[in-house]
């Protein structure tokens, strides 16, 4: 197995997020990026570190609008000179909902359009570390194309919740979302499997109405967790996407015992998909006592999930994703990759 690996995968981020009304330092923390690289050694992983422009990304322009990407770039330079400014970008109107089009010129305007809720600040550095982080997503896509058979790309913030034109969930750009086009440039049908504890919502989005990629998403429910408006059974996909969507909501509390036939669902209509290669949003905040998830598995419990995804044997690339008990981060994601590349074996 390669791993690819964003240069800046471990670097603080110095927003804050908005948490049931209060602003707190912000979850994605410093110190997950370095755990899962920790793991990715445990391993002896073959490591390449992304250099920062080094690759070209045309599938950026084809996910995201050219408005958005412009957005990112210049956010906190615009942001910055208005008087008594914070160092983050957020927003304090939210215009989306009922004027789906941009009209407003003034920062905080286009912040309230761009930054879909209190968990997306744009800071100083936001542009540099997602966009390596998309070069690392295409990067691990490349490689499959180039003929690994797995392949693990790390990189922070996540990016299953970013949608075409706006960040939410600490996720600005979808790094799945960008490897599932690149791959398509060779393979006619590619599955892309979200276990994250949170539903991918960007990732529904931008595939919802294409039956090349098919989507599944397996989460808390989001009755009672983020990102609260989405991820339920009913959205199956329109058009030509109709079918092509699955999400599989799991009941709070939920431990390997429950969530397993749900996951045997999940590969069951990868099968029937029949796809050329799997991406695999590699989420870990459903490990027992994360601070934002609300399902009980085990360290032991990711190995199960990963013999069982060797045995689509698929050529297969791992996103990475959540996961915010930073000192489980390291078993965890050795434990998954683990009983992956034991079964693959």
């Amino acid at each position: 197995m390669k791993a690819y690996i964003s240069p800046f995968h471990d670097h603080h981020w110095t927003g804050n997020a908005l948490v049931r009304g209060r602003l707190q330092p912000h979850h994605d923390a410093q110190g997950r990026g370095a755990q899962v690289e920790a793991a990715l050694q445990d391993l002896k992983l073959d490591c390449y570190y992304v250099t920062p422009g080094s690759v070209l990304m045309p599938e950026l322009h084809q996910v995201h609008s050219e408005d958005y990407l412009h957005y990112l770039q210049t956010a906190t330079e615009e942001w910055s000179k208005r008087a008594g400014s914070s160092f983050e970008v957020r927003p304090n109107i939210w215009p989306n909902r009922y004027f789906p089009e941009m009209k407003g010129s003034l920062p905080v305007a286009k912040a309230g359009y761009y930054l879909g809720d209190g968990a997306s600040p744009v800071v100083e550095d936001t542009w540099k570390n997602v966009h390596s982080g998309a070069e690392t997503a295409v990067s691990g896509a490349q490689a499959i194309l180039d003929g690994a058979r797995e392949v693990y790309v790390l990189s922070r913030p996540s990016g299953h919740h970013a949608m075409r034109d706006m960040a939410m969930g600490g996720s600005f750009i979808a790094n799945a979302a960008l490897a599932a086009e690149r791959l398509r440039t060779r393979f006619s049908r590619v599955a892309v499997l979200d276990i994250d504890v949170h539903h991918g919502n960007g990732t529904q989005q931008l595939f919802y109405d294409r039956d090349d990629v098919l989507t599944i998403s397996i989460h808390g429910d989001p009755d009672v967790i983020f990102p609260f408006i989405c991820g339920y059974d009913d959205e199956i996909g329109v058009g030509a996407g109709e079918g092509y969507n699955l999400n599989i909501p799991i009941a709070a509390g939920s431990e390997i015992a429950q969530y397993r036939p749900q996951f045997e669902r999940a590969l069951q209509r990868i099968a029937d998909f029949n796809p050329d290669v799997l991406i695999v949003a590699a989420g870990y905040d459903t490990f027992r006592g994360d601070p934002f998830g609300n399902l009980c598995l085990d360290t032991v419990d990711y190995a199960v999930l990963g013999e069982r995804l060797a045995q689509l044997n698929l050529p297969t690339l791992f996103v990475q994703e959540g996961g915010y008990v930073i000192e489980a981060l390291r078993a965890n994601t050795r434990s998954l990759l683990n009983g992956f590349l034991d079964k693959r074996a």
